[in-house]
């Protein structure tokens, strides 16, 4: 099964996903390439193969990315 969610961010997502990808996360697709009425969007998903662990560990890549992209 897959779980999806799109994100409707505040900024740019290709930094965050830069950030993202140096910690050897793959944060998702931005849907503005393809979507820009949406404006800043992220689809992410996660399968059940993934832990609480794995996804903890996303979640604090997400944070640590958006903290770096609002510092620069």
């Amino acid at each position: 099964h897959f779980h999806e969610a799109v994100m409707l961010l505040d900024r740019p997502v290709q930094p965050l996903l830069q950030h993202l990808a140096a910690e050897g996360v793959l944060g998702g697709l931005d849907l503005s390439i393809d979507y820009p009425e949406l404006g800043p969007a992220l689809l992410v998903c996660a399968t059940e193969t993934r832990t609480s662990a794995d996804l903890e560990r996303c979640a604090q890549a997400f944070e640590r990315a958006l903290q770096q992209a609002q510092a620069a």
